[in-house]
């Protein structure tokens, strides 16, 4: 399945699209977890994919910054 998020908010400028393709092995998993939180916010299932894949995009772009963030002061001589 091949899924495009927006990544840029409402009223913005520029657009930043991000594809998703999700392996078939995966959908189901992918699937109960946007159902899960479709039905924990009440809103419908379209929006909880992306919802969902904005959040696990944002986390996963916070970890690496802060790891390197977290190297490069080492690196720089700083204590931490």
């Amino acid at each position: 399945m091949n899924y495009y998020v927006n990544l840029c908010p409402p009223g913005a400028d520029d657009v930043e699209n991000l594809n998703i393709d999700v392996p078939s092995r995966y959908m189901d998993e992918v699937l109960s977890l946007a159902k899960d939180l479709a039905e924990e916010r009440n809103i419908e299932l379209r929006k909880a994919i992306g919802e969902l894949f904005r959040q696990s995009y944002k986390t996963l772009m916070e970890k690496s910054y802060e790891r390197k963030n977290r190297k490069n002061a080492k690196w720089r001589g700083r204590d931490w």
